[in-house]
């Protein structure tokens, strides 16, 4: 028999081999954090003529109200914050940087303001709708870092400094990615693809001059098909961002403790429900809305607009990249919160200085302003019915013309008026960017009637009417069935003759089926007779009554 020593020996060394070979313990999870922005729109400044102003707690008394928020030297210094607390973070942006901008941009071709973003330290950018108002060339050119055709507009310009993503944004012909469809970037010890996509219904956001050759594909379905490659390469963790997003009701916050946004509307929770559970994050753009919401469990952001707003989306992650635990805030930018960047606010100011003869020339003093927002959904409002009024007395200089239409979308900020200041081309050419022309076409009378019909919301869609002239009036409502009914439609107080021609004055991207108004293409007769900013100037100068006779009305809602 063995001793009791002897045994004692063997069953330390037994249980020092079956130590071992246990398991060794799991790595303990990691936290990934993602700042994120869009829609920037080339806001260098926060002032007029696009202010941009945050529903946020007043630092000093706690009470929730609207303060001043943005500009980009005051967006550096509150990204730099967030990255000084997460030095591994990765800022993302949801598209939109540059387009539809403030003279303080455009006149640069933006070029400043992609400088600026170049400062914040942004991996990778969704392809928003208006980095291609100018075409995809024109912004190769400015992602290259390569000085316009004629001339170098901005000293220095060396580019973004990173990729725009567009998975979606096919060669027409062949089917092939126009541009990067992903990148992969090191987050500490997270290996992340970042997988970005623009809104499949840019063809009815833009003018189709600018896409031409191009096919926008299904969002979802085209991060679908990037997962075995992302996951081929090694990515941990696979984020979305998108030129799409949602819309939150009104009086909704910008964060929503629950997550559950009970008000949250729009594509985003389409495309959320059919994207692969695969994809941790997803990261929007396009509607304008803050937000921080969960579909199906899965965190769905959006930063507002205007550099406002910074996300800040934290991933808790495990080994396998399995998402363990998400939170996200909105920070609001608040100009009273933030200091601006010294080098970024230079920027700045050398932008206002090249631009300031164009921006502030005066136009005319006005004792009265417009909202482009009606009072009442589905209905017009006073801004969109001046333009609307301003492109038909500009054709009528021309020849006959019967009925003007504009479209809200188009409508980028409300002319604000301050007592005894003259309202100048920047303001004017804030509220219309994009240097639209005028065009005069032919419809017939049932071609309008059925224009106007096709264009009656939906059961849930959002207010988005065309703003007529006030030339032209009508009346609607919703049958039982939630089917919404044109009733009666008067031009100049005559009823609409189904079979009679009228001659309809619209701008060059209703003319060629903008925002889903595929019947202006029908318009026979074309011409173009002029900018709509010219059309909108003059009526300013020489109408005193103008604004007046704007007054809403022209649509009612039975």
């Amino acid at each position: 028999m063995a001793s009791k020593p002897l045994f004692t020996a063997l069953g330390l060394a037994l249980a020092a081999a079956l130590a071992g070979c246990a398991t060794p313990a799991p790595p303990p999870p990691v936290e990934l954090t993602l700042l994120s922005i869009n829609d920037f729109h080339g806001n260098l400044q926060a002032s007029r003529p696009t202010p941009v102003m945050a529903r946020a707690p007043d630092p000093s008394t706690g009470s929730v109200k609207a303060q001043p928020a943005g500009g980009v030297a005051h967006l550096a210094t509150a990204m730099a914050e967030l990255k000084a607390r997460h030095p591994d973070a990765l800022v993302v942006a949801g598209g939109d940087l540059i387009g539809a901008s403030p003279l303080i941009s455009s006149l640069l071709h933006d070029e400043p303001s992609l400088a600026a973003m170049s400062e914040l330290g942004i991996a990778a950018s969704a392809l928003g709708n208006h980095e291609l108002d100018a075409g995809l060339p024109e912004l190769q050119r400015k992602a290259r870092g390569e000085c316009a055709p004629t001339e170098c507009l901005w000293p220095g310009f060396k580019g973004p400094g990173f990729p725009y993503l567009g998975a979606n944004v096919l060669d027409a012909a062949t089917g092939q990615p126009l541009l990067p469809t992903h990148v992969i970037r090191q987050a500490g010890s997270i290996k992340v693809a970042i997988a970005g996509v623009a809104t499949m219904t840019t063809p009815q956001v833009i003018v189709a001059r600018a896409i031409q050759g191009i096919r926008f594909a299904d969002e979802a379905d085209t991060l679908n098909a990037l997962v075995p490659q992302l996951k081929a390469e090694g990515a941990q963790v696979l984020v979305a961002v998108m030129h799409e997003g949602g819309l939150q009701g009104p009086g909704s916050d910008a964060n929503d403790p629950s997550y559950a946004c009970p008000t949250l509307t729009g594509r985003v929770q389409d495309i959320a429900r059919r994207l692969d559970p695969a994809y941790a994050i997803i990261i929007g753009g396009h509607t304008h809305h803050a937000y921080t919401c969960k579909i199906n469990g899965r965190l769905v952001v959006q930063a507002g607009s205007y550099g406002g707003w910074i996300t800040e989306s934290r991933l808790k992650v495990d080994a396998q990249g399995h998402v363990l635990d998400a939170q996200a805030v909105n920070h609001p930018v608040l100009q009273s919160a933030y200091a601006p960047n010294p080098a970024l606010a230079a920027l700045v100011a050398r932008a206002a200085a090249m631009t300031e003869a164009v921006r502030l020339r005066p136009v005319v003093t006005l004792s009265q302003g417009a909202t482009r927002h009606p009072k009442e959904p589905y209905a017009d409002a006073p801004l969109g019915n001046l333009i609307a009024d301003s492109q038909l007395t500009f054709a009528r200089k021309q020849g006959p013309a019967d009925i003007a239409f504009m479209n809200p979308g188009g409508i980028r900020a409300d002319l604000v008026v301050e007592p005894g200041k003259p309202t100048t081309m920047s303001d004017l050419l804030g509220i219309q960017p994009f240097g639209n022309d005028i065009v005069a076409l032919t419809m017939t009378g049932q071609q309008l009637r059925d224009m106007l019909q096709s264009q009656l919301p939906k059961a849930g869609a959002q207010p988005h009417l065309l703003q007529p002239s006030w030339t032209l009036r009508y009346r609607w409502r919703t049958a039982a069935d939630g089917t919404p009914e044109l009733g009666d439609v008067l031009v100049d107080g005559r009823p609409l003759e189904p079979g009679r021609d009228y001659r309809v004055v619209v701008n060059g991207f209703l003319a060629e089926g903008g925002e889903t108004q595929g019947g202006f293409r029908l318009g026979r007769n074309r011409a173009v007779l002029g900018t709509d900013i010219d059309a909108l100037t003059e009526t300013l100068r020489g109408d005193p009554q103008a604004l007046q006779r704007a007054a809403p009305g022209r649509i009612v809602r039975d």
